[in-house]
């Protein structure tokens, strides 16, 4: 197999106005291309009193596009045997395309309408806005997604990218017109600070001559980098909501972390594997929930981004037995950053994780995350090729060393949701 043909490895190459090529072959075999643009329209960039239209736009554009309305484009999509999705986080927003390869410059052609041309109708901006009020109050009574919510408000200052979960308010989406939605469209979904991902068989420069027909009325320009306000260290600290009425509680434990590109990024993916990413293998399911029987769920995340990161555990419990697993939860972020993994416990995660990358490539939609997490943070094209070598360099010290700096409970909060009056 020649690098170009090899999934992990993707090739990089310049497109219309400043957007960035990255191409990847499909696994062997594969009958299905896909392509995702990643472009600056994340909800960090919501306007003051604007709060909330990055999702709504995100989520417009899979609702008609170029001369398609949304019923046209669903049965255009259906006869194609395409998906047409979009989801925003705080940095970026993503319009991903998938379907069969004999259908590739058809469906790229509806992915380039969807970011260039969105209808924005007046009646789909009343559906999703509605859809969005409704996840507003599931964000407030939901114990979940309310300890998400207290655990980000207490962990980042205002106007941090991390702080909110971009739903923004009745209010602030109530008064969202197409207008505005095509004004924020025009800044944010650009070429310069734009990405497009494609996984096809279609060697890239052919791929870049499409890119240029398909694309080429992109706007050049892209928005102001975001700013991101200093987190000033504090001391540990606890916030408690009572939910009366709900059946669980959830705790959730976090604080900032570090970013994608810091060096320790590898070593502390690794301990939190150990810690509760690996979800079966982990510490926090094994203790807290597999032996202890005192969770519904418990688990552990690290959140490394472009501009900085958080950690976090968390774990679903009964209104009886929370008081005794939030200092689990503790003691389990206290030893992963202060005793070395032991070797076989490191080892047994550590391949369960490779052998993760290895079934990504049993279908072309997992292998085109790994090529969008590659190219998204900048990465060597051969990042998944060294990989393994990277992370089997690692010894249980290393691995140690960086979680005491990606899993900093000194300076973190713990949030617990639910009907705490019954405990």
């Amino acid at each position: 197999m020649s690098s170009s043909d090899d999934p992990l490895r993707i090739e990089y190459a310049d497109g219309p106005n400043g957007l960035r090529l990255a191409r990847q072959h499909p696994p062997p075999g594969a009958a299905s291309f896909s392509a995702t643009y990643v472009g600056p329209a994340g909800w960090a960039y919501d306007p003051h009193g604007r709060e909330g239209i990055a999702r709504v736009t995100a989520q417009l554009l899979t609702s008609g596009a170029g001369k398609r309305d949304r019923i046209e484009l669903a049965r255009f999509l259906d006869r194609a045997g395409g998906t047409l999705t979009a989801q925003c986080d705080p940095e970026s927003a993503e319009v991903s395309v998938w379907g069969p390869l004999d259908s590739a410059r058809a469906l790229l052609g509806v992915l380039a309408d969807a970011v260039m041309r969105p209808r924005f109708e007046a009646a789909d901006l009343e559906r999703v806005r509605r859809q969005v009020v409704e996840r507003q109050l599931r964000e407030m009574a939901q114990p979940g997604a309310r300890a998400s919510r207290e655990l980000h408000l207490a962990i980042f200052p205002p106007d941090h990218p991390y702080r909110t979960s971009g739903m923004g308010d009745r209010r602030s989406v109530g008064r969202l017109r197409p207008e505005d939605l095509a004004k924020f469209h025009a800044r944010h979904f650009t070429g310069s600070g734009g990405l497009l991902v494609a996984t096809t068989p279609m060697r890239t420069r052919p791929l870049v001559r499409l890119l240029y027909r398909l694309f080429d009325d992109i706007p050049s320009a892209s928005p102001p980098p975001l700013a991101v306000p200093r987190i000033v260290g504090r001391a540990p600290k606890e916030v408690r909501v009572d939910l009366p009425g709900r059946s669980q509680v959830d705790v959730r434990m976090g604080g900032p972390s570090i970013s994608r590109s810091d060096p320790n990024y590898p070593a502390a993916y690794l301990a939190d594997e150990v810690l509760g990413g690996a979800t079966l293998l982990s510490r926090l399911f094994t203790r807290v929930r597999s032996k202890g029987g005192l969770a519904y769920h418990a688990s552990s995340q690290l959140d490394a981004m472009r501009l900085g990161g958080y950690w976090t555990a968390e774990a679903g419990t009964g209104a009886d037995r929370w008081r005794r697993v939030v200092p689990m939860l503790r003691q389990e972020v206290d030893r992963i950053a202060r005793e070395p993994i032991p070797a076989a416990e490191l080892n047994l995660v550590r391949e369960s994780r490779l052998g993760e990358v290895a079934l990504a490539l049993e279908s072309t939609s997992d292998a085109h995350e790994l090529a969008l997490d590659v190219a998204y943070y900048g990465l060597p094209e051969d990042h998944w090729v060294s990989w393994p070598s990277v992370l089997r360099g690692l010894s249980p010290a290393e691995v140690r060393s960086a979680a005491e700096v990606a899993f900093d409970r000194s300076h973190s909060t713990t949030v617990v949701v639910g009907p705490l009056g019954k405990s």
